[in-house]
């Protein structure tokens, strides 16, 4: 009776302790935070706000993270609202996991209204030779069409 009682109390009770410890998830840097350190091993997502369902979406644009710093280990996207109804808000996450000590940048495209025609998961489209380059974004999405955010990312 007494190791029933041991055992069943020692699953709520070591999850109480870990709880008490402050043990943080991963930080989530948004899209005003554009510098991120992280210790190697240590995975961090970028989440920005994106509208999906009217074409507004977010690429990993090249040239790409150093893959010996960073690496891309998936994509999301969250809707505002119910069922991810058109037009409502929402948000786009890329997550990256910190692989060894260095320092890259992590080159973002937003584009505004399917601008850029390719959906979401697809490969950052490239701007056409008679297009000039993208801007490279200082405020908020939404000031361009099409635009870069570049995060630059340090792991120590």
């Amino acid at each position: 009776m007494r190791n029933r009682l041991a055992a069943a109390l020692a699953l709520p009770l070591s999850a109480l302790a870990l709880a008490g410890c402050g043990l943080p998830g991963p930080e989530t840097y948004e899209v005003d935070e554009r510098t991120v350190e992280v210790d190697a091993g240590d995975e961090f997502p970028l989440s920005l706000p994106a509208g999906p369902s009217t074409g507004e979406n977010w690429y990993v644009a090249d040239p790409r993270p150093d893959r010996d710093v960073v690496r891309l280990q998936g994509q999301d996207e969250e809707y505002e609202g119910d069922d991810g109804n058109v037009g409502g808000g929402g948000t786009q996450s890329f997550t990256f996991r910190a692989v060894e000590p260095g320092t890259t940048k992590i080159k973002l495209l937003y584009c505004r209204l399917g601008r850029c025609n390719a959906g979401f998961g697809d490969p950052a489209p490239s701007p056409s030779p008679s297009e000039s380059p993208f801007p490279v974004a200082s405020g908020s999405p939404g000031e361009h069409d099409r635009e870069y955010f570049v995060y630059t990312v340090t792991v120590r």
